[in-house]
């Protein structure tokens, strides 16, 4: 059987990505107006995927996959050869600057695992997983099923979304042909959307699987979020969901939290902060807050919210939408605290950026961006626009240490 992958793995020194701009880290404080009036961030381009060879048709959902800040992995088509049956696979490193590996595959579908140096393909029904560091085959299985999505859920197991159901594929290096489990089924109201996510808590208790679809002159999101300990399940509307543990003041343990945002009626949408049981005896009673969020749109385009990601350490929710707008909420009470506009092009994969607890996306326009805080004037910004001094005060305390 032709393997999947071939390529060479560290063979030879990472390659630096060269940057646009005047330098790796050409850095502005919004985008457009705003500018001048929006909060403190900065905004910095760590890679332009065109400049080390990526096609620009070519940065698409579809072919560029981002699981973590550690590695973005891109399915392309090479320069020199567009009528090529393999296609070339390349992983990079977008916050130390460098290209981990090169390769060409017969892949339709390849991502990287979170935290390893792992590379799961897929090729039609067969799917299998390489230690990029070894260069072994770990796993490999071939699924009886049409698998319509799939990804990482953490660094030991991989979603498989069917038609019908969601399945589990635990990664066991000492049982390579370890088949995938049928987690549950999807629920009806998921059915004709095109699944665009799939969550998990950290204990894989509580799981979530959201669907969007055309509905008149918007896109309508739907979430099916299930409990394996209760086999509970249930829909709500949500265009963009995420699981964190997460620390609130004045309990002795951490909660299960679940974060929504949504797109409603006309311009208007929310984000929601629920805690999720079981109730931990001590703890205050589970809270579920929300804000509402105002969507800017214009006469061609409908925004709505495409990444969910928490910064734990300080406190923050980052709400992204599809046309570039961030909206950065307050993890205790959902609050929004501001909105302003990081990219001109369409964001379609954006993680937290674990050094520097900001944003992590790539764009349409082949741009790996950082989104980052001004530490002081995210401070200063809140005691003087949004007039909250309770909810400064305990930023600095966490922020600004």
């Amino acid at each position: 059987m032709t393997p999947v992958l071939n390529g060479k793995v560290m063979d030879v020194p990472p390659v630096e990505i060269v940057c646009s701009g005047s330098s790796p880290t050409h850095s502005v404080d919004a985008v457009g107006e705003e500018s001048a009036r929006g909060p403190p961030i900065t905004i910095n381009e760590l890679v332009q995927l065109a400049h080390i060879g990526i096609p620009n048709d070519q940065v698409t959902w579809s072919r560029v996959t981002m699981t973590s800040d550690k590695w973005i992995s891109v399915r392309h088509d090479s320069r020199s050869d567009f009528s090529a049956k393999r296609a070339v696979v390349t992983v990079l490193s977008p916050i130390e600057g460098t290209i981990s590996y090169a390769g060409s595959t017969s892949a339709d579908s390849v991502l990287m695992n979170p935290v390893l140096p792992m590379i799961a393909l897929k090729a039609g029904l067969r799917f299998e997983v390489f230690n990029l560091d070894t260069k072994e085959l770990v796993n490999k299985v071939k699924f009886h099923e049409l698998v319509t999505y799939w990804t990482w859920v953490n660094c030991d197991v991989i979603a498989m979304v069917t038609d019908s159901a969601v399945y589990h594929w635990k990664i066991n290096p000492r049982d390579a042909t370890s088949p995938p489990e049928q987690v549950f089924l999807r629920h009806n109201r998921l059915a004709f959307t095109e699944i665009v996510s799939y969550k998990g808590d950290p204990s894989l208790n509580w799981l979530a699987l959201t669907g969007l679809t055309p509905e008149d002159e918007r896109i309508s999101g739907v979430t099916q979020l299930y409990n394996r300990n209760e086999d509970i399940t249930q829909c709500i509307s949500a265009h963009a969901v995420c699981f964190s543990s997460y620390h609130f003041p004045g309990n002795p343990y951490p909660s299960t939290v679940f974060c929504v945002s949504s797109r409603e009626a006309q311009d208007h949408g929310k984000v929601h902060v629920i805690e999720l049981g079981p109730y931990k005896t001590g703890n205050f009673a589970p809270r579920n807050c929300y804000d509402h969020l105002h969507f800017l749109d214009d006469m061609e385009r409908y925004d709505f919210p495409v990444s969910l990601q928490i910064s734990v350490d300080y406190g923050l929710l980052f709400v992204v939408t599809k046309y570039g707008y961030l909206y950065m909420c307050d993890m205790e009470t959902a609050m929004c605290l501001c909105c302003t506009r990081v990219s001109v092009d369409v964001i379609f994969a954006a993680v937290l950026n674990t050094n520097s607890q900001g944003i992590l996306a790539i764009t349409r326009g082949g741009q790996v961006i950082t989104v980052d805080l001004k530490k002081d004037g995210f401070i200063s910004f809140l005691r003087e626009q949004v007039k909250t001094a309770y909810r400064a005060n305990r930023f600095e305390q966490v922020i600004c240490q």
